[in-house]
């Protein structure tokens, strides 16, 4: 069902989804990857835990798809936190939904955003967090022309500060380094109407502070999963295993052999890993 709640004063557009039989259901938030509204990629992993008794809130963050939130595709992580958050108080609401049984999944930049939510909000029971950078600047800063790149970063900030301009950039021009993910987005991104992938690029340099693995210890005594591609062109290999290796018990880590980053969405080879991982994780957790 067609759900809406507030974050921050701005209307969140999301989707509900809720098991047959009777409730209270477990419920998992699905957290998106950079510029992802609810509709992209992440459907088939929603409805695979739907099909297995979990509730499932997948939704547009503020500036994006077909929630509130000015300026436009301004990707700004500790927003997206508050309104992973904001998710979350709003499950608490759902006759239907056990609040005492709340669980994040999130892919890509969704796996940064529901860490960094898991280390600071205790009713997240259990987390996965499936190909996501844990410290996005030192993953940029592995780039060659990084120095020069983060400057036209520095004077877009100074633009919009100073004279409220903002511009943007695409989304497969920033993932460059992963030809094959960029494939995917331009031949999909059609496909969606509420999908805009850009963002704007001032906000690229709130991506180079975000350190969700500053805050995974926290997390414990509760669950977190990492799921890694072990191919990952986008996400640098050490990652997840970096996380992982900061996080307290109860704690798993699982390497896909061989894969890409693009391959754990939809029909790709890492999605029925991922999930039947996924669910067993939750079903132990929650």
């Amino acid at each position: 069902m067609n759900v809406s709640f507030f974050s921050h004063g701005a209307r969140v557009s999301g989707l509900l989804r809720i098991p047959e039989g009777t409730g209270p259901f477990p419920a998992v938030v699905m957290c998106a990857g950079m510029t992802l509204t609810q509709d992209v990629w992440l459907q088939p992993n929603a409805e695979w835990l739907v099909a297995r008794g979990f509730a499932t809130l997948s939704f547009d963050y503020r500036g994006f798809g077909e929630s509130e939130g000015q300026p436009r595709c301004r990707l700004v992580p500790p927003m997206q936190v508050d309104d992973v958050r904001a998710a979350l108080t709003f499950l608490e609401t759902v006759p239907q939904i056990d609040a005492k049984r709340l669980a994040l999944f999130g892919v890509s930049l969704g796996a940064s955003i529901a860490v960094a939510t898991a280390g600071v909000d205790a009713r997240a029971k259990a987390t996965v967090a499936v190909a996501g950078p844990m410290d996005l600047g030192r993953v940029w800063r592995a780039y060659p022309g990084f120095d020069g790149f983060k400057a036209k970063v520095d004077a877009a900030r100074k633009k919009s500060v100073t004279t409220n301009e903002t511009s943007t950039i695409k989304l497969s021009r920033l993932l460059a380094s992963d030809p094959d993910t960029c494939a995917k987005i331009e031949r999909d991104a059609p496909l969606f109407p509420h999908w805009r992938p850009e963002l704007t690029f001032e906000s690229l340099a709130d991506l180079f502070e975000f350190v969700p693995e500053k805050v995974v210890a926290d997390i414990s005594p509760r669950a977190v999963m990492f799921i890694a591609p072990e191919n990952d062109a986008l996400i640098a290999g050490a990652e997840l295993p970096s996380a992982h290796a900061r996080a307290k018990e109860p704690k798993r880590l699982v390497v896909l052999p061989g894969l890409k980053h693009h391959e754990i969405y939809g029909s790709g080879a890492g999605f029925t890993p991922t999930m039947e991982a996924t669910s067993a994780f939750f079903s132990e957790h929650l």
